[in-house]
């Protein structure tokens, strides 16, 4: 009986201390997995803690979405000229005392390069680099005007005009903003100037009595290469004065050709120009001699046409002529914008074609400058500040698609353009036959 007893009793005994053995294991298991999961705890939120920065890790900071692209006041098409192809000479509107105001003392940049994004170059780099380039002239020195110290430097580049056919190009000075000091043509009585040797100065203080801001405006006939190491060299100046004593604030030029009219004669130049705030073309005859040397203006003076922008355009678009441009195929192009007057807009624009080079119906082979009664062409650029259009053909088909370097384009049209504190940009654009009455701008 007693043996039976014990028997009972040992048995639940045994597994008691089983139970309890195994018991111990997982809880041995489960803890070491707590403790991980707290180890990987502490990781995660080691890495994503919001805590400052600790040194000497570098606080991030903003830098510029565009860093060195310069507002585009004008540009031209470099197509023909040695490595011209798909590049554009472009101008910067800067002026003398605006370089004087820097606290760096170097110049702003008056005259650059562009030149387009190539297809080959933004596979290679998977789109991280190449894209639109641009190249700095600034060792350019423009000639001070007699009397005017300018320190070399242009005053209110707003337009290029090529002279088709060459590598020579027209950087135009608009004349905006320029005041009677600097175009006196005789001691200022303002001033009191007894001394006939006094100089004027473009660069100094505004307090200072010898401080003017613009000077009489100008032309500067400048030779272009556009190969492995681009140039542009001032060969000759031409003063408004001479064909246009009227100035006001002229934004655009532009130069049209005609074929010869006859073999061995020379081919026939036109040189058309607007003011910023009209809608009149002026046009006059340009000459390029045997030398290079250019000419503008005719016995005569000028001629003028008009043409005129019908609604919303004529109450949305307070410049309707800040640039011109004239194509292979003797086109004319021009780019109109609204602007306030302020630095951060918004802006809107309109590029259109307003007429065409041609020959008179009634005088045989006699050229003509036809201007249209409206613009037939037309696209609008909201947003943006357009200075500048420039007609261009056979541009490089890897410059504006997924195509064969050795293939070329048709006709295109590119916009330049000067959106003050937002930086400037160049882009292709396409123009539509448009009925403008029912366009919404």
């Amino acid at each position: 009986m007693f043996a039976l007893v014990a028997a009972v009793h040992a048995a639940p005994a045994f597994d008691a201390v089983a139970e309890l053995e195994a018991a111990k294991i997982e809880i041995a298991k489960l803890r070491e997995e707590a403790l991980s999961f707290k180890a990987v705890a502490s990781e995660r939120e080691a890495l994503f803690s919001s805590s400052p920065i600790p040194e000497p890790m570098v606080t991030p900071s903003f830098k510029s979405v565009q860093p060195g692209v310069f507002d585009i006041s004008g540009m031209a098409y470099l197509g023909g000229i040695v490595g011209g192809d798909g590049k554009f000479l472009a101008v910067h509107d800067a002026k003398p005392k605006e370089d004087s105001d820097l606290s760096s003392g170097d110049p702003k940049t008056r005259v650059s390069m562009f030149m387009l994004p190539k297809k080959e170059e933004k596979d290679a780099t998977e789109g991280l680099e190449g894209g639109l380039m641009h190249l700095e002239f600034t060792d350019l020195a423009f000639p001070d005007p007699p009397g005017i110290i300018t320190g070399h430097r242009s005053t209110d580049l707003e337009s290029v005009a090529r002279i088709p056919g060459t590598n020579l190009v027209l950087l135009c000075e608009s004349g905006n903003s320029a005041d009677d000091a600097c175009n006196a043509t005789r001691a200022d009585p303002k001033h009191g100037l007894p001394d006939p040797t006094w100089r004027y100065d473009a660069t100094a203080s505004k307090t200072d009595p010898a401080f003017c801001e613009t000077p009489p405006p100008r032309i500067y006939v400048s030779e272009v290469t556009a190969g492995e190491k681009p140039t542009v060299t001032i060969k000759q100046e031409i003063y408004w004065t001479e064909f246009y004593p009227g100035w006001v604030n002229v934004e655009a030029t532009a130069v049209g050709k005609w074929p010869a009219p006859a073999p061995g004669a020379p081919d026939l130049y036109v040189f058309l120009w607007a003011e910023r705030e009209s809608t009149t073309i002026h046009y006059t005859d340009l000459v390029l001699d045997a030398n290079n040397t250019v000419s503008i203006g005719r016995p005569g003076g000028f001629d003028s046409k008009s043409f005129a922008l019908p609604p919303p355009m004529n109450q949305t678009l307070n410049r309707p002529i800040v640039s011109l441009d004239v194509d292979d195929s003797g086109g004319i192009y021009a780019a109109a914008a609204y602007d306030t007057d302020g630095d951060f807009g918004p802006y809107n624009s309109a590029v259109y074609k307003i007429g065409e080079l041609t020959f008179h119906p009634e005088f045989l082979g006699f050229p003509m400058v036809e201007i249209y009664p409206e613009p037939t062409m037309f696209a609008e650029v909201n947003g943006f500040k357009v200075e500048a259009v420039a007609r261009a053909d056979k541009v490089p088909v890897n410059m504006y698609e997924d195509g064969e370097a050795s293939a070329v384009s048709g006709p295109m049209t590119f916009l330049g353009t000067d959106d003050e504190n937002y930086g400037g940009t160049l882009r292709p654009i396409n123009l539509t036959l448009a009925d403008l009455e029912h366009d919404e701008l």
